[in-house]
């Protein structure tokens, strides 16, 4: 069956690319970006750790490569994801809490994974890459580096 350009498939198509915000569309391409390199960070962390120091359990390697990327994290998205967010005196406390969360599913993610399931560590690293990014998105966008009140997001 064919449609007409006046149909209403062509109006639904209208009415979703009018809806479509450029500005959201930019700011997730952003954020995707500094999660992957932090992801990728946080994964050659993981690894580097099981290999180098193979007495230390996976769950414990995590914890240790969540701790040396949470400064990069935390910079890189201030600087490059949400640039243009106002920068104000809690935002680094809203950022701590909401790494908080990201903490408890990350290492709780890693411990089941590889202690309670007894799978690889690196399907805990794919828990992360699944999980976190998803969660800290809107965590970050309507919390930890909000716009000011009654300014809108550019």
């Amino acid at each position: 069956m064919r449609r007409e350009p006046g149909s209403a498939t062509a109006s639904r198509v209208a009415i979703l690319s009018a809806r479509f915000d450029p500005v959201f569309f930019r700011r997730l391409v952003r954020y995707g970006c500094v999660g992957i390199a932090a992801s990728l960070f946080y994964s050659l962390c993981v690894i580097a750790c099981v290999w180098i120091l193979p007495s230390l359990s996976p769950t414990f390697s995590s914890i240790i490569a969540f701790i040396i990327s949470v400064p990069m994290v935390y910079l890189g998205h201030a600087k490059l994801s949400f640039w243009d967010r106002p920068f104000d005196k809690f935002q680094p406390v809203r950022f701590a809490f909401s790494t908080t969360s990201s903490f408890i599913v990350a290492i709780g993610g890693m411990y089941w994974i590889t202690e309670i399931a007894g799978h690889s560590y690196l399907l805990g690293i794919a828990w992360n890459w699944l999980t976190i990014p998803a969660m800290n998105f809107l965590t970050y966008m309507f919390w930890v580096f909000r716009a000011a009140q009654g300014q809108r997001s550019r």
